[in-house]
């Protein structure tokens, strides 16, 4: 008998989140530390890892996870959002912060232990997806350890903040979404990509690389000190992850071509949000260079590249989450309601994102 699992209450409520963080952030009707981490611990992180526990069992070829490996990193990290966000609604406190980003690193250690067991147990070579998901995993817990740091380092706080931003947005969300899809968007068209597996082996190094330089050469960038190479080593890493993701669209438009434009299906969602990606590091490097505030450059990630991300692969994987086998007349009814206008949808918030993200 299949496990149940989380992934669509959570799916549910990294959307509602989203949404409502999407709004907060426009309006600047509250703190954009409240609405990032509403969006961010309380909605997509723990999404992801949920997520990554499904995913997981597929690429060792194994049997799906028990209950306890499916439902405890997710809820565990959902427990430590709930008090991060409760933390900055309330009074910052530190020790708050410290204990939600403990919460969050145990969750992700725990899953990373158990992705090593599977991938050390299945039979044959081990999928490069992966790497990736390990490489994210990875991220978080950096990102969580500068969250641990920044009550004993106060004079360092910033760029521990800064550090904890980059590495979870293009480290933790970014690989983890990036090696995903390599697997996700062809089944969502109906077609084999032979490919996938060279891409992943051979660009996980960039990737991960690329974001590591980011989030170190942004920590290192302060007005009139810091490290003067600072900035060029966050400038290199955005073109590395910017090639990256460059390489991956015009590999899938040379595979799929006109699949890719619909008006429906969650294809074209899933395209969008890699789009907004690429068009977010663009934006992302002249926010470095002081041309575009931080607040806009948070709003445009949630709309243009999470809320398709997320929106679309949920509307493909949610009726095999709600009745887990064979699929079915069902499967397929309810997918072709949720995915109706997908590519309207996603090129809607995709515009929009960018353009929020573009504002002075």
């Amino acid at each position: 008998m299949a496990t149940v699992t989380p992934l669509p209450l959570l799916a549910i409520t990294a959307l509602l989140a989203l949404a409502l963080a999407g709004v907060l952030l426009v309006t600047g009707q509250t703190a954009p530390q409240l609405a990032a981490h509403l969006a961010f611990a309380l909605g997509v992180m723990p999404l992801v890892l949920a997520a990554l526990g499904y995913f997981v069992p597929v690429l060792t070829r194994s049997g799906a996870a028990s209950r306890t490996a499916a439902w405890g990193p997710p809820m565990m990290a959902l427990a430590g959002g709930v008090l991060a966000v409760s933390s900055f609604a309330t009074d910052f406190s530190a020790t708050g912060l410290s204990l939600a980003a403990s919460l969050a690193g145990i969750a992700a250690i725990s899953l990373g232990a158990w992705t090593l067991r599977r991938a050390q147990h299945m039979l044959g070579p081990r999928h490069r997806g992966l790497d990736w998901y390990l490489a994210a995993l990875g991220f978080l817990l950096l990102a969580l350890l500068a969250i641990i740091l920044m009550p004993h380092f106060p004079e360092q706080r910033n760029a521990l903040r800064l550090f904890h931003l980059h590495a979870n947005l293009l480290g933790f969300i970014g690989l983890a979404a990036l090696g995903t899809l390599q697997v996700l968007l062809p089944t969502c068209i109906g077609q084999s990509d032979p490919e996938a597996a060279l891409r992943l082996r051979r660009d996980v190094g960039w990737a991960a690389g690329s974001a590591l330089l980011i989030a170190v050469g942004t920590a290192l960038t302060r007005p009139g000190q810091g490290v003067a190479a600072a900035p060029a080593l966050a400038l290199l890493g955005a073109v590395i992850y910017g090639g990256v993701v460059l390489r991956t669209l015009h590999a899938w438009r040379t595979r799929f071509g006109s699949g890719l434009v619909q008006a429906h299906g969650a294809a074209p969602s899933l395209v969008s949000a890699t789009l907004g990606l690429l068009g977010l590091l663009i934006l992302g490097i002249a926010h470095g260079f002081g041309g575009l505030p931080a607040r806009p450059a948070v709003a445009g990630f949630v709309i243009a590249f999470l809320l398709p991300l997320v929106s679309g692969a949920a509307a493909q994987l949610l009726p095999t989450w709600l009745r887990p086998g064979p699929q079915s007349p069902w499967h397929q009814a309810l997918r072709a309601r949720l995915c109706r206008w997908g590519g309207v949808r996603g090129l809607t918030l995709l515009l929009l994102g960018l353009l929020i993200a573009g504002l002075p």
